[in-house]
């Protein structure tokens, strides 16, 4: 199975411009309960925020943080990116080798989804044994 597979009927990722605020991504996070958002220019995939970017950028600036633009806090020079076209074992792989848990899919220069690093849980709320890594997929 490749992700282009797990990417089709997948729900809507939320997607930021990096003129937006800091507040907007924060704000962005929370309603559609994600810890990332891909930074998207003219469907090209420019960077990504995530909660991490948040926190760590609240520590350095913080009440002026809210207003900044997310391009002051996005990462955009160590991106890691897969293609649709990639086996889902090679998107776990990668997410686990670069200890990440939102892989932005693109396809050249354009953004086309996102898949995330889960854990299965059993009915009980309960991690089922054996740990075992799950994707789910976002779609712009």
């Amino acid at each position: 199975m490749n992700v282009r597979e797990i990417l089709e009927g997948a729900d809507a990722f939320p997607t930021i411009v990096t003129d937006a605020t800091v507040r907007a991504a924060a704000e962005l996070m929370r309603t559609h309960n994600v810890r990332a958002v891909p930074v998207v220019e003219n469907d090209r995939l420019v960077g990504i925020v995530t909660d991490w970017d948040v926190v760590d950028a609240l520590a350095d600036s913080g009440n002026e943080l809210a207003d900044l633009p997310v391009s002051a806090i996005m990462t955009s020079d160590k991106l890691v990116t897969i293609t649709a076209d990639s086996l889902v074992a090679e998107a776990i792989n990668q997410l686990q080798r670069h200890r990440v848990h939102h892989l932005p899919v693109v396809e050249g220069d354009t953004y086309i989804g996102m898949v995330c690093l889960g854990l299965e849980w059993s009915e009980e709320g309960m991690l089922t044994p054996p740990l075992r890594p799950t994707l789910t997929a976002r779609h712009p």
